[in-house]
């Protein structure tokens, strides 16, 4: 019997890097950008079938959100119909810069490619996620991903080892605003150059947000937020994509969980990069 619920976890991600360059003539930005996908946040996506396409999630029912957009993209790569209900429970804030929305996207393809059967292999998976977000490619492969392009042309990287401290996000930090900021104040990075080595990120130049003056330019709180981190012994402290999270990065788990509850309701979530080629994600109910 087929199955008529799949459960997917959609986990949140960091960019341990992100190297930003000028607007290109389409008003997208170039990046080069080590993603690393966390384990221990991540929102609940269930996709049931259904006789109409329906989209349940706070604050961005309906066509308005990304799992929405999977789904057409979806249905025009195959060719089939896909009216299928999405109920998405949040966990990972928004706008917080850790990719809730492309990973909602990318586990709502993940869970229809399961419950209907469709041939779609991985690589085709990852195409159809390019073309719904930036960052959708990246959830469908997950791990740790060199990205380039906007985010969505992927490489392996290695393994890469840390315990992050997520904070509640600053607002008034959409991307859009950010990213202006970044064109009138910031130098545009280098996109193009060899990836660095990161996996001694405690020590490695590399470890850089090129959003962060554009970021803190457009929100000054995330200095207090930033400071707060320093003073709790993070080891590195940066800004979560454009914001408005942040996260302090410990290389163990116990001095990292002390540090959150020193934080109190600053803190979000503690979070580890992923152990091995992606978090476990999928849930399988057959028959309800």
């Amino acid at each position: 019997m087929p199955d008529d619920v799949v459960v997917e976890h959609a986990p949140a991600k960091l960019n341990l890097a992100l190297h930003v360059g000028a607007a290109r003539t389409d008003g997208y930005h170039p990046v080069r950008t080590l993603m690393v996908e966390l384990e221990g946040l991540h929102d609940t996506v269930t996709v049931r079938r259904s006789g109409a396409r329906r989209v349940d999630c706070a604050g961005a029912d309906g066509p308005t959100n990304l799992a929405w957009s999977a789904l057409d993209a979806l249905e025009a790569r195959t060719g089939v119909a896909l009216p299928l209900h999405v109920i998405i429970d949040k966990r990972i804030p928004s706008p917080a810069g850790l990719g809730g929305g492309s990973s909602d996207a990318a586990a709502t393809l993940r869970a229809a490619r399961r419950l209907v059967g469709i041939g779609v292999d991985d690589a085709g998976l990852e195409s159809v996620a390019g073309r719904v977000g930036s960052d959708a490619a990246f959830f469908v492969r997950g791990g740790a991903q060199w990205a380039t392009g906007r985010g969505e042309v992927l490489h392996a990287a290695p393994r890469v080892e840390f315990w992050a401290v997520l904070t509640r996000p600053v607002p008034g930090l959409a991307t859009g605003r950010v990213y202006a900021a970044f064109d009138r104040i910031a130098r545009p990075g280098d996109v193009d150059g060899p990836p660095p080595d990161l996996t001694r990120w405690w020590d490695a130049a590399g470890v850089t947000n090129d959003l962060w003056p554009a970021a803190l330019a457009t929100a000054p709180a995330l200095g207090r937020v930033a400071r707060a981190l320093t003073a709790a012994g993070a080891r590195r402290v940066m800004l979560c994509g454009s914001g408005g999270a942040m996260a302090g990065l410990w290389r163990d788990e116990e001095p990292a969980r002390v540090a959150a509850a020193a934080l109190g309701p600053m803190t979000l979530a503690v979070a580890r990069a992923a152990p091995g080629p992606g978090v476990k994600r999928g849930a399988v109910i057959a028959g309800t």
